[in-house]
């Protein structure tokens, strides 16, 4: 995915080679520039929690809530990753 819509802003999604040069950095948000910067390095379920991450991050900035706190957006990153991945939304499309 390369672009990622919330709340009527677009949010450009990257694949970054060592993103901040930490292995506790897996992704990043930049609200400013609406971008979601993700590690290049991560395998398919890890990139894929790490992006719910950051969207989770997106949504709480979109809804209002832009003193959220980084266990706020790991509980329901946690969750919305798993509710996604487990059940069929097909038919809100």
């Amino acid at each position: 995915m390369d672009k990622v819509k919330i709340g009527g802003t677009t949010y450009k999604v990257e694949m970054v080679d060592d993103l901040a040069g930490s292995d506790d950095c897996f992704g990043y948000i930049q609200y400013k520039k609406s971008l979601i910067q993700l590690d290049n390095n991560l395998e398919e379920q890890m990139h894929n929690k790490t992006f719910i991450h950051e969207l989770t991050h997106a949504l709480f900035i979109e809804a209002g809530y832009n003193d959220h706190e980084e266990d706020m957006a790991n509980r329901i990153g946690l969750v919305l990753y798993q509710a996604l991945k487990d059940n069929d939304f097909s038919f809100i499309r």
